[in-house]
Order: C-alpha cells, then sequence, then structure tokens
C-alpha cells in the first residue's frame, strides 16, 4: 500500500468517525475526504495496485469499480436516495466476484497473487460499507441506529430517522392492540416528520412535499382505527365516533391519490356513518352512507361485493326509521351487485346476510309470504354443515310463530337448537336466543313447566355473556314476569316486570321501542291484582310511546290493541274497547291472517263486550267462532281454551241455560287442572260462576260452598282489599 493512500484512507477513517460527534463541518470533510480517495482511485488505480505489465487493465479496471463505489458513500448515510444509487454498487461487485475467480483459478501460481489478494480485500470492506447503506431497509432497526449517529448534529436528518422509528413502534403497539401507545407513536411520527420536511400546522393543507411523510398519516388513521374499532366491539358508539373522525381526519390532511387511499376515504365514511346509526342520528349517518357509495362509484370502473356492503348498511339505517320500502331496494340492489360478482368468494355469505335482513323487515312490516319466499331463496344458498342452516332455521321458526302454528314452531326452534349446538360453542347467544324462542313457544302451548326450565338455560347462557343488567338480559326476565303472570306467581312477575323496565331505560334510554310491550304486559297483570287505575295508566303509556315506533296498521300490533281494549273493557270503557277489538279484527282480515291468536283473542273481546251490553245472540255467535279458532290453534285441551269456556259459560248464566253454562264450567275446571296448582285463582273464578249458577237454580248451599271455597283460594293468593275477595264476601253475606 502506497504512503500516499494509507494518508488518506486514514484521513477518511477519521472523519467517517468524526461523524460521530456534533460539530459543524464533519459532514464536509466526510465528503471532501470521501471524494478525494473516490478521485485517487479513478486516476491513480494504476499506480496505487501497480502489477506486472501484464496485468495492468485489472489495476486501472479496479480503481475505476472503487471510486465508483465510494463516490456516493457521504449521500448513502441519508434515508432518502435516488434510484440510480442502486447501481453504483454493482460494479464494485464485479470488481471483488472477478478478483475472486481470478485468485481460485491462478492459486498455483504467485505472480502478484498478494497484490490482488489486497484489491480484494479493498473492495471487499467497501462492497459491505455501500451494500449496507445502499440496500439495507429502513425497516431495520439497526440500521436506523447507525444513521441517527451518523447524522449527529442534523436535527431534521435525525428526525426522519426517528419518524421510522415512531412509525414502527405504532405499528408495534397496535400489534398487541395498545391503542393509545399507538397513537401518541404516531403523533410523535407525524410530528418528526413535520420538523424534517421544514413545515408547521398552517401549512399542512396546501404544502408540496407532504408526500414525503404521508406514511406518517397512514400511521396516525391506522392508529385512531384501532382504538376506534376497539370501543366499537364494546358498544362504545359514542367514543368510536370521536377516534373514527380523527382517523378520517388524518387520511384526508394528506391527498393521497392512489386508488387504495381513495377507496379508503369511502371505507371510512361508511364506519362513521354506522356510528352515527347507532347513536340514533339518522340525518347524518345516511348522508355518509349516500357520499360513501358516490365516492366509491366514482373510482372503481364496476360496483362490486365491497359496494354492496355500504348499500346493506344504509339500508340497515333506512330499516331502524321503519322505511322499510326503501330499505328493501337497497338490500335487492345489493344482492344484484354480489351476484354479479363473482369474483369474490365471500359474496354468497354476503347474499344470505342481504336474504336475512329482507326478512327481518318483511317480518316487521308482517309480509309473511315474503318473509317465507326470501326463507326459501336462503336454504337453497346455505351450507347444510355451517350455522347459516340455523339460522334460517330460526326465522322459519318465527315464520310458524307468527302465523300461530305453535306446534310447528316448536319443531322448527328444537331443530335450530340442535343446530347450534352442533356448530357453535355452549356459551353462543344464538342458542340462548333459541331457548327464548323455544320458550315462548312452550308457554303459549301450555307447557309451562318445560317453559320454563328452557328458559333457565337461556337467561344462564346470557347472564355469563352480557351479566344482569344489560338489555339482552330483560328480554329473557320479561318472559320469565309473562311466565309468572300465567301461572299466578303475581308479586315475582309483577317485580321482574318493574325490573325490566328500570334495565330498559338504563339501557336503551327512558324512551325506548321496548318498553310498550312491557307496560302493556304489565297492565294486563296490574287487573289481575286489582289495580286498574295503574293498569290504565300503564295501557295508555303503552299505547302513547308504541305510536312513535310501531305501525298500528299491522297484524304484529294487534297484541298491544287487545290488550289495552282488555284493560278499558274491565274499566267499563266498553266502546273504545270495543273500538280497539274491532280494529284487531279488520287487520288480521286485511292481510289474512284469520286463523292467527290475536284474531281469536279479538273474537273473544268482542264476546265479553257483548255479554256487558247484553247484546247475547251477537256474544253467543262470537264465542262461538272463538272457541272453534282456539280448537284449531291449539287443542280442546288447552288453557286458552278454557278460558272461552268460562267466558261462554257466563254468557249461558245470563242467558239462564244453567245446563251448558255447567257444562262449559266443567270443561273449563277440568282442563285447567291439567296446566295450573289447584290454588290458581283461575278456579276460584271457576267456582264463583258455579256459585251464581246454582244460587239461581235455588241450591243455596251448593252455592255457598262455591263461594267459599273460591274465597279460600282468592284470600291465599291476594290481600282482603282484592275486589275477587270483596267480590266472594259480598256474594256470602247475600246468601245468609
Amino acid at each position: 500500500m502506497k504512503l500516499y493512500e494509507k494518508i488518506i484512507l486514514i484521513i477518511f477513517t477519521v472523519s467517517f468517525s468524526l461523524l460521530l460527534i456534533d460539530f459543524t463541518g464533519n459532514r464536509a470533510l466526510f465528503s471532501l475526504s470521501t471524494w478525494l480517495l473516490s478521485a485517487s482511485y479513478f486516476i491513480g488505480g494504476y499506480w496505487f495496485f501497480k502489477l506486472e505489465e501484464n496485468k495492468k487493465e485489472i489495476s486501472i479496471i479496479s480503481g475505476i469499480a472503487l471510486a465508483i463505489s465510494l463516490f456516493n458513500l457521504p449521500f448513502l448515510i441519508r434515508i432518502n436516495k435516488e434510484e440510480y444509487y442502486d447501481f453504483l454498487p454493482i460494479a464494485n461487485g464485479l470488481l471483488f466476484l472477478f478478483l475472486v475467480g481470478y485468485i481460485f483459478f491462478n492459486k498455483d501460481s504467485n505472480s502478484g497473487s498478494k497484490k490482488i489478494k489486497l484489491i480484494l480485500l479493498r473492495s471487499f470492506t467497501l462492497l459491505i460499507i455501500s451494500t449496507f447503506f445502499t440496500y439495507t431497509s429502513i425497516n431495520f432497526k439497526p440500521y436506523r441506529t447507525i444513521l441517527y449517529a451518523l447524522n449527529n448534529g442534523y436535527n431534521y436528518l435525525q428526525k426522519n430517522i426517528l419518524m421510522f422509528d415512531y412509525c414502527e413502534k405504532s405499528k408495534n403497539a397496535i400489534n398487541i392492540n395498545k391503542c393509545d401507545e399507538a397513537i401518541q407513536y404516531a403523533i410523535e411520527a407525524n410530528n418528526a416528520g413535520k420538523v424534517w420536511i421544514g413545515i408547521s400546522e398552517e401549512e399542512i393543507s396546501n404544502h408540496s412535499e407532504l408526500w414525503k411523510i404521508s406514511g406518517t398519516y397512514s400511521g396516525l388513521y391506522d392508529a385512531y382505527r384501532c382504538n376506534a374499532k376497539n370501543h366499537f366491539k364494546n358498544h362504545e358508539y359514542k367514543q368510536a365516533l370521536d377516534y373514527y373522525i380523527k382517523a378520517d381526519n388524518a387520511l384526508n390532511n394528506y391527498k393521497k391519490k392512489s386508488e387504495y387511499w381513495e377507496l379508503e376515504k369511502s371505507y371510512s365514511k361508511n364506519i362513521i356513518a354506522i356510528c352515527y346509526k347507532e347513536l340514533q342520528n339518522y340525518e347524518l349517518a345516511d348522508s355518509l352512507f349516500v357520499e360513501a357509495i358516490d365516492n366509491y362509484k366514482s373510482i372503481k370502473d364496476t360496483i362490486d361485493g365491497d359496494a354492496a356492503v355500504f348499500y346493506s348498511n344504509y339500508a340497515e339505517s333506512l330499516a331502524e326509521q321503519n322505511a322499510y320500502k326503501y330499505s328493501n331496494l337497497l338490500y335487492k340492489s345489493a344482492i344484484v351487485i354480489l351476484k354479479r360478482d363473482t369474483i369474490n368468494t365471500d359474496n354468497k355469505k354476503k347474499i344470505i346476510n342481504n336474504y336475512r335482513d329482507l326478512i327481518k323487515n318483511h317480518f316487521r312490516t308482517d309480509s309473511l309470504e315474503q318473509a317465507k319466499l326470501y326463507i326459501d331463496k336462503t336454504y337453497n344458498l346455505v351450507d347444510n354443515s355451517t350455522s347459516d342452516l340455523c339460522n334460517i332455521n330460526y326465522y322459519k321458526g318465527i315464520y310458524y310463530y307468527k302465523l300461530s302454528r305453535f306446534n310447528k314452531a316448536e319443531e322448527i326452534f328444537s331443530e335450530c337448537l340442535a343446530c347450534y349446538k352442533e356448530f357453535v360453542e355452549p356459551s353462543n347467544q344464538n342458542i340462548a336466543g333459541s331457548y327464548l324462542m323455544l320458550s315462548r313457544v312452550k308457554t303459549v302451548l301450555g307447557q309451562y313447566d318445560k317453559a320454563r326450565e328452557t328458559l333457565k338455560k337461556g337467561i344462564k347462557i346470557t347472564t355469563e355473556n352480557f351479566g344482569k343488567n344489560s338489555e339482552k338480559f330483560a328480554n329473557y326476565l320479561k318472559t320469565e314476569a309473562q311466565l309468572d303472570n300465567i301461572i299466578g306467581e303475581y308479586n315475582n312477575s309483577e317485580k321482574k316486570f318493574h325490573q325490566v323496565i328500570e334495565i330498559y331505560n338504563n339501557t336503551l334510554g327512558e324512551n325506548n321501542w321496548k318498553l310498550p310491550e312491557v307496560l302493556s304486559n304489565l297492565a294486563q297483570l296490574e287487573i289481575t291484582l286489582g289495580k286498574y287505575k295503574l293498569a290504565k295508566i300503564h295501557s295508555d303509556a303503552s299505547i302513547k310511546k308504541a305510536n312513535e315506533y310501531i305501525n298500528f296498521t299491522i297484524p304484529s300490533s294487534t297484541t298491544l290493541l287487545n290488550n289495552a281494549a282488555y284493560v278499558d273493557y274491565y274499566v267499563s270503557n266498553y266502546n273504545r274497547s270495543d273500538s280497539l277489538y274491532k280494529k284487531t279484527v279488520q287487520i288480521n282480515k286485511e292481510f289474512g291472517l284469520v286463523s292467527t291468536l290475536p284474531y281469536a283473542v279479538a273474537l273473544n273481546g268482542l264476546g265479553l263486550i257483548s255479554t256487558s251490553k247484553k247484546e247475547y245472540k251477537k256474544a253467543d255467535s262470537l264465542f262461538d267462532k272463538t272457541l272453534k279458532l282456539h280448537k284449531e290453534i291449539f287443542t280442546k285441551n288447552h288453557p286458552f281454551t278454557a278460558v272461552i269456556y268460562y267466558n261462554y259459560a257466563a254468557l249461558k248464566i245470563e242467558q239462564k241455560d244453567f245446563v251448558q253454562a255447567k257444562e262449559m264450567l266443567s270443561k273449563a275446571i277440568n282442563i285447567n287442572h291439567n296446566f295450573f296448582n289447584s290454588k290458581h285463582d283461575v278456579f276460584g273464578d271457576i267456582y264463583i260462576a258455579f256459585g251464581d249458577v246454582f244460587i239461581k237454580e235455588k241450591e243455596l248451599d251448593t252455592g255457598k260452598d262455591y263461594y267459599l271455597k273460591a274465597l279460600d283460594i282468592f284470600v291465599e293468593k291476594f290481600d282482603e282489599n282484592h275486589i275477587k275477595v270483596q267480590i266472594a264476601k259480598e256474594k256470602l253475606k247475600k246468601i245468609r
């Protein structure tokens, strides 16, 4: 090695080391020493590596190759490099391979081998340095650490390096779901990037070099979405919305022009719209759904399955606003798009989901045949080895439940439950939902013990999944309260209904769509408890609140109408009661649902009113129709049928047809013995009716015995001031 080369190499090494120290001119010194060494090799390679005369070409070529690789080294210690930098180490790489080959093939010759090995050593050393700084990814942490050290004193360049450090930390935090940390690191990355390119907050919107730190805005977008997703998953929609908006702002701060980011803006608008929908701010939600769809259409040549999701989400929002006609159109549009996009294998699942939502919409409007149409279409698509089969079985069960075909519904829900048990975990809420519906069906069918047993299983899963203060738990508690009411556990039922109201108010707000049904059921209970004023208050409140959410022109609203009519009947408001029952009859006739339970209940109610108005012939016709209908819906041996026998008997007593009255009362009592404890107050009511018959037949002792049996039941079941207790006592006084 020539003395000159040694001196230059020493200067080069010292200047490189001085980059680690913060002082003015260190980079200039390093650049000058590097370029001096490069120029020396380029010009003086022949003299530096002086080989035999016949090898002078190797000396010259080696000098040129080393010079090319050295020349750009001062620029390589920065992050941002020009594309042509990648080609500069190639010459030295080829030299290294040539020298290795040369030495290998001339290993038996000693001619100049030592000098060539020294050239090889220089080439190898420079190759390691140049390739490391040229080709190493910025994502490699040790590389960034070395660059940071070599740029000591150059704050803006070190900020550029820190920007990548913070970006990496943010991504790592997202991967382990430490979203707050991810956000902090993403903010640090963005701030570091702005220092690097030298811009202030005021210049962000129109700065020409903002593209250089676009990755930091992507990082902010991902970090904010990380937190948003967690809040959304926990149904904390307001917090989720705040973070999604921040993510959207990060996305729009830099005007990215790639198709990917333009499409991402549509996804961002879509999820923000969903949050607004969950917060019931439908005006903003719907406008954003439209923007998401329009933006997506402006980018893509054809509308694909992803856009169909936007249509479906918009449809769901409209359904929540009871705009079912437009909701259905959007769901159908989504299905058309999904059927056209055959590339995406997930589209079959999405079509099934859209069919499901169409089924739900048609259930809400009582378009049962349309619901059945989409149920059948779904059956043609579902894979029988997945839980999709269970889901469609569930809706088929609801279809038969709404038609009052309760035995068929019981069969379908039992199949549905077995299906879920095969395909999902035992704690899955779908199993609990099947238990709930099966319990309701069994309750209607008079299988009270089985209904309670089934319901308890659903309550257990729901409690474990959501706790006892959740809306879902209240749904099960409401069903249990209804069951308690039927079997005569009135105090428990009343307590549970009030608990349900409290939970709904706490979770859904005091003016929520689930209150009307609970208030209506509570009013029915309060009639039984003799609390007529409270019953009337709760019944009226039920109808008033329901007017905000329910369309009182469809059959599913008629249960509320029947309940309100029943309360009005008991408070002697016969005209309003008659009007409400007739409305139920009219609605069900319009929908062709004249073999359903609500229709039968309305006929029974009209029979009671006619009896009270002494319109006996009309009442007889009504009770005859409703009795036949109850036998058709249920059987002769059913507690609801027993109610009709009891009411019919009351009419026969008024008509002085005591033989038929006693016959019907006997049927009522025999049926009820199959379902209820002998201390149930329903037997007290029948005993009172029997007593009335025998008193009218002048069999006073027998009549008195029945009144006493009724009084014993009423006193045990109710307090002394209850109307039934008072009526029984009053009848006994008249005999004495």
